[in-house]
């Protein structure tokens, strides 16, 4: 028996016997950059009682297929932040504002509101998951920590129809805090869906996204014995704080759809013995991508604070502080498709971007344009010794003329999994909104500030055998942006280096496992750039298989460290860290204990985080002025995936 056209498969029982059988044929819908594959018959002459799975996914940033993550190794950091490539601070609670330890920054060109401290947090249009699977797929997800956090989620995608996926990501975090008014809210919703038609012609990816964030503000603790006075030692909700009635608010409804119309060679595919179909070996494809957001910021605060905050300016009795953007994007786009003849293709895209955005604040009420010609040229570095991939854009509206971005990757690929690879990004960038103006409450201010220019070269190695890493990263910038002491935008005339080396390297056996990631930085101008000069990353753990080697279990320690630093102050009002010379950020390790199973596709942990708080002569660690890290505290999670 012969079926095609999806996957189908039925169960007879008969008596205390089963026997399946089984026939697919996997017509496997097109990559967002690959041409779709022919599909095949399957024929199953044997009985097949294994159901088996094959679910994989891509997102608009990384259009290859793959599957999802395992989720054995560190899936006990389960933070955002935690999750970066270099290290983070927060505010101490999870959920609240953050900085990395090394020098990072953004490149980007043309319209930009400036609003970035809880970026992290939020679904991205590039960063949602379009899945094709052959059977349904579930990922349900909850951590807690007593009173103080509960973290959930869940994940669900179907294909409807073996052309047609269907899918929903739904979180919601509860990070509560020890300390009092600090309080965070995260709640992120997408759904989406990925059709494509029967004859490969055309493609749609379509999504809808809610970003909900809803952060209490306190200024940090009013007492400078918080860690020493016996009082605060088992309850930091005893510290008084500046602010127990303020509060930040960001939200974001955005919706995009990329839509892709394929032009290549037809041919006639044999389905059954009385039924063909046409389909399309693509060559080129025209692309149409539509973006509609409606982003806001607000900062609430009913009381004055005149304490705090150096003057109110325009509401005498509270303050409320709205920043919203409202952006329509269309962007069109033409290009070549990979082909599956094996050989390393040489592939381009090119077109032009258009955003209509209505920027509102206080006495402002903008309508800008942006348009940009962007350009693409790149191969397959799994197909070729060296792999390359070059991309730029360039602003072409008055507002932004003269804005250009180029970013080149090269890579080079030996035997035994050793590859080097050569970075470089060059960028000249118009300020962002709040960096030229602000009309708030508490701080207002004009600048006509001049464009930023940024180069970022780097190189790395890579040796997937030894499980080893070497990056190093050189940064220039001029007409550098900072927040000076009175949280106001200053410009540097001067131009400011930046060094930025890592290594890591990891030992993995039968039965121990030991991860380590070393940082360190040389900057040039350290009272502008204000960051540590060392960190590292430090995991041990012993792992070992139970129940003929089904269950998994990992007994371990975590160990973070940086050296000291005069860090920055934050600005609840502006959601901004701003320069200070009151408070030198003093550090010593710290460690969490942590224990792991794994059976399937379940995984479950238990975390003793901040575990030897109070061993050290310094009972405690400022993440930033007056912000103390957490406590000693114990959390357990778990992780479960369905692929049925």
């Amino acid at each position: 028996m012969k079926k095609t056209g999806g996957f189908h498969w039925q169960l007879l029982r008969q008596g205390s016997l089963w026997l399946t059988f089984a026939v697919c044929c996997a017509i496997l819908p097109s990559r967002a950059q690959e041409a779709a594959p022919a599909p095949s018959q399957v024929t199953i002459t044997e009985p097949n009682p294994k159901l088996i799975f094959d679910t994989k996914y891509l997102t608009l940033d990384q259009p290859e297929l793959r599957e999802p993550d395992s989720l054995v190794e560190n899936f006990h950091r389960y933070n955002t932040t935690e999750k970066q490539s270099v290290p983070y601070y927060n505010l101490g609670n999870f959920g609240t504002a953050y900085y990395p330890l090394m020098f990072y920054r953004e490149h980007g060109i043309g319209f930009r509101h400036g609003f970035d401290a809880f970026d992290l947090f939020f679904t991205k249009a590039e960063n949602v998951r379009y899945y094709q699977t052959l059977t349904p797929y579930s990922k349900l997800d909850f951590v807690f920590g007593g009173k103080e956090e509960i973290v959930g989620g869940a994940e669900f995608y179907i294909n409807a129809k073996p052309n047609l996926n269907l899918g929903f990501d739904f979180h919601r975090n509860n990070f509560k805090g020890r300390n009092q008014h600090q309080q965070s809210i995260h709640n992120n919703f997408a759904v989406n869906q990925w059709f494509r038609s029967k004859n490969n012609r055309y493609d749609l990816k379509a999504a809808f996204q809610y970003n909900g964030i809803k952060n209490q503000e306190n200024g940090g603790w009013a007492d400078s014995e918080a860690f020493t006075n016996a009082l605060y030692k088992r309850n930091k909700n005893f510290v008084p704080v500046y602010l127990d009635d303020a509060l930040n608010k960001w939200n974001e409804r955005a919706i995009n759809f990329l839509q892709e119309i394929r032009f290549g060679s037809k041919s006639t595919l044999q389905i059954d013995d009385s039924t063909t179909r046409t389909v399309i070996t693509p060559k080129f494809a025209l692309q149409h991508d539509f973006h509609w957001q409606d982003w806001r910021f607000i900062y609430k605060d009913s009381e004055k604070d005149s304490a705090f905050y150096p003057r109110l300016l325009y509401d005498t009795d509270s303050t409320e502080d709205n920043t919203k953007v409202w952006r329509v994007r269309n962007g069109f786009y033409f290009k070549n498709m990979p082909q599956d003849s094996g050989k390393n293709n040489f592939l381009f895209s090119a077109g032009l971007q258009y955003d209509f955005i209505r920027y509102k604040q206080r006495f402002t009420n903008q309508f800008i344009q942006d348009v940009r010609v962007i350009g693409r040229i790149y191969n397959q570095p799994a197909k070729a010794l060296f792999g390359y991939d070059v991309y730029g854009e360039a602003a072409v509206t008055p507002d932004y003329i003269g804005d250009f971005l180029v970013r080149f990757n090269g890579s080079l690929h030996f035997k035994k999994g050793m590859r080097v690879s050569v970075s470089a990004v060059v960028s000249l960038a118009s300020p962002t909104q709040k960096e030229q103006f602000y009309f708030g409450n508490h701080y207002t201010y004009q600048n006509d500030f001049k464009k930023t220019f940024h180069a970022t070269t780097g190189a790395a190695f890579l040796w997937d055998k030894q499980l080893m890493e070497v990056q190093v990263q050189h940064h220039l910038l001029q007409n550098f942006i900072y927040y000076d002491t009175a949280s106001v935008p200053q410009q540097l005339s001067r131009p400011v280096h930046a060094i930025v080396a890592k290594f890591r390297k990891d030992f993995n056996t039968k039965h121990i496992y030991s991860g380590t990631e070393l940082y360190a930085q040389w900057i040039s101008d350290r009272d502008i750039i204000r960051l540590p000069v060392f960190a590292m990353k430090q995991t041990v753990y012993y792992k070992g298989g139970f129940i003929s080697g089904k269950l998994k279990a990992q007994l371990g320690f975590d160990i973070i460290y940086n050296t000291n630093f005069n860090g920055n102050r934050y600005n609840p009002s502006l959601a901004e860290f701003y320069h200070q010379d009151k408070q030198q950020l003093t550090f010593y390790p710290i460690m969490d204990v942590f224990f792991s199973l794994h059976v399937k596709f379940t995984n479950i942990f238990l975390r003793m985080e901040h575990v030897n708080q109070g061993m050290f002569k310094q009972k405690g660690i400022y993440t930033a002025p007056d912000y103390g890290y957490l406590d000693r505290t114990f959390r357990a999670g778990l992780i479960w995936q369905f692929y049925d």
